[in-house]
């Protein structure tokens, strides 16, 4: 598999001030056409979870941070265990979907954070502003 190493990274300005957004990097260049090509995402997705998938990656994009993106509630961040242990997952269009967007949380360095200390969820994902795209699959499928 080739990795692809496209980097998006927003710098806004806001009252003359930067605001930085989470950076995305993406696994392969299958995930980053996914993820960034509407008609290729309704063409494999469907209509309706590529506009949420579009809309999750709106979201990603013009957040600081992951606890930005956790506040929302509604794309149930989840850490996840077993083959995917140090990935998390995000429903792409609420819990009743059964999509979700895979990824691998970096730290200012690119590299994989972990949450070993176990402090707080919120501060936690407050520090991750990188996020490694993995895959967009269909949970139980």
């Amino acid at each position: 598999m080739k990795k692809s190493f496209r980097f998006s990274k927003i710098n806004l300005q806001k009252n003359n001030e930067a605001v930085h957004a989470i950076g995305l990097k993406y696994k392969t260049h299958a995930v980053e056409k996914l993820c960034t090509n509407l008609k290729a995402s309704r063409k494999k997705l469907g209509v309706r979870t590529a506009e949420a998938l579009f809309g999750l990656m709106n979201l990603l994009e013009s957040s600081d941070n992951l606890a930005d993106v956790n506040a929302l509630r509604n794309r149930h961040i989840h850490k996840l265990d077993g083959n995917r242990q140090g990935q998390y997952a995000l429903d792409i269009a609420g819990r009743a979907s059964s999509y979700r967007l895979l990824v691998q949380l970096l730290d200012e360095n690119g590299k994989v954070a972990t949450n070993d200390d176990n402090v707080d969820v919120t501060s936690f994902y407050g520090k991750i502003q990188i996020i490694q795209i993995e895959e967009v699959s269909k949970h139980y499928a």
